[in-house]
């Protein structure tokens, strides 16, 4: 255990941590931390892979000298030594900047919490929670050029699916933090982002009482005036003027088919954990267009695509189309020579179409187009993407 200087411990209170994974809104928190006159919180820091480097340097250099007797002393100076460095480097930049405490929010801090725990005994943590099918969604908007590092091995083992590999990576990381949270109770407090973005006074407050530090209400008016260090992190905080909740729900925008039913079920056992509906609950709101009118389905299929009968004559083969969503469901769309068939069922085709409902109820009326819908991954194709992209385009012709 780390012995601290009572010295300075009177300049210096214990530190802070954001604990979160990606696109969960660390870096405008970290922001609002910030904001406060006794706080400061840089950019991305990767704090913990700099302790896990620096406690293996003092392990295999001091720690090897043969005053060490024991492999707990060992320890104990190589934590000891680490905790030095990182408080004269922290403890320097916040008494630049005039603050009092500094706030860590790299993300893969997540990973080396074993050994940040022994460095920093006395921290706070705010543990930062989001929707997973929202971090999921917002990771691939995020990354069109290339997933960031800490992604990138759950893209290796899922190449195939991004959705996959975004909500294993929050399923795992969320599954460290609620175990690390439940065994600090005292040291940690919960905050979710859907409460942070909708009532952040209240959320704000609480957050800044469980850390000993004073509250005002006017710091949420301050956050986007005053200048925050860069580095790492969301660049959209930079744009902003406001704390707002425009992102909330968008996870609904993920294909359902796209999430293996065991993936599925892993990802509703935290939900439930946090406070949130399950993966098939999210989608049960959005089955109709912002209009409030509703598509049914059946008539669509049965009815208004023989409409369009004579534009599928030069097809020949089957799509699958299915709509995810409560009003959601399967249907098989045959094109031979004896012309066109529709049939709800589920059944092998030569190519698949999945879209959520509002996005079908868009691509139909015109509220959206198929490019858009496809570039932000609203709506995917599987098996013969050549039949597929005929097939949709007869679909959501409107001529």
């Amino acid at each position: 255990m780390v012995e601290l200087d009572s010295n300075f411990a009177e300049i210096y209170r214990q530190p802070v941590f954001i604990l979160s994974c990606a696109r969960s809104g660390s870096t405008m928190l970290r922001c609002i931390v910030d904001t406060h006159p006794d706080l400061c919180s840089p950019g991305h820091l990767s704090l913990g892979a700099l302790c896990s480097h620096l406690y293996e340097t003092v392990y295999y250099s001091l720690g090897g000298l043969s005053n060490i007797d024991s492999v707990a002393q060992r320890e104990s100076l190589s934590i000891l030594e680490t905790r030095k460095v990182v408080d004269d480097i922290l403890g320097r930049y916040a008494k630049g900047k005039g603050k009092k405490r500094w706030c860590e929010k790299s993300t893969v801090n997540i990973d080396f919490l074993p050994l940040i725990e022994k460095v920093f005994p006395d921290a706070k943590y705010i543990c930062l929670y989001r929707n997973g099918l929202d971090v999921a969604y917002s990771c691939m908007k995020f990354n069109p050029m290339g997933f960031m590092s800490e992604l990138s091995p759950y893209i290796e083992k899922s190449p195939d699916n991004f959705v996959c590999a975004m909500l294993s990576y929050w399923q795992e990381k969320v599954d460290k933090l609620i175990d690390f949270e439940k065994s600090h109770l005292d040291q940690c407090i919960r905050i979710n982002y859907e409460a942070l973005v909708s009532n952040p006074e209240e959320v704000l407050k609480k957050m800044f009482i469980f850390l000993g530090e004073s509250w005002d209400r006017s710091l949420i008016d301050s956050i986007f005036k005053v200048p925050h260090d860069h580095g790492g992190g969301d660049v959209k905080v930079w744009f902003s003027n406001r704390i707002n909740k425009d992102s909330i729900g968008n996870g609904v925008l993920i294909p359902l088919s796209m999430i293996p039913d065991d993936l599925k079920s892993r990802v509703n056992a935290i939900h439930h954990e946090l406070g949130y509906v399950t993966i098939e609950s999210s989608y049960t709101n959005k089955d109709c267009d912002s209009d409030g009118f509703v598509l049914d389905l059946n008539d669509f299929f049965y009815k208004d695509l023989f409409e369009k009968d004579a534009q599928f004559c030069q097809l020949r083969g089957i799509c699958k189309f299915v709509i995810t969503g409560e009003k959601g469901g399967v249907w098989m769309v045959e094109c031979n020579v004896d012309g066109l068939s529709v049939r709800a069922c589920d059944e092998p085709s030569d190519c698949t179409i999945v879209a959520p409902y509002n996005v079908f109820y868009a691509l139909v009326h015109g509220g959206k187009s198929v490019i858009d819908a496809y570039e932000n991954g609203e709506i995917s194709g599987k098996g013969n993407v050549i039949l597929a992209l005929e097939f949709g385009r007869m679909v959501f012709s409107r001529q």
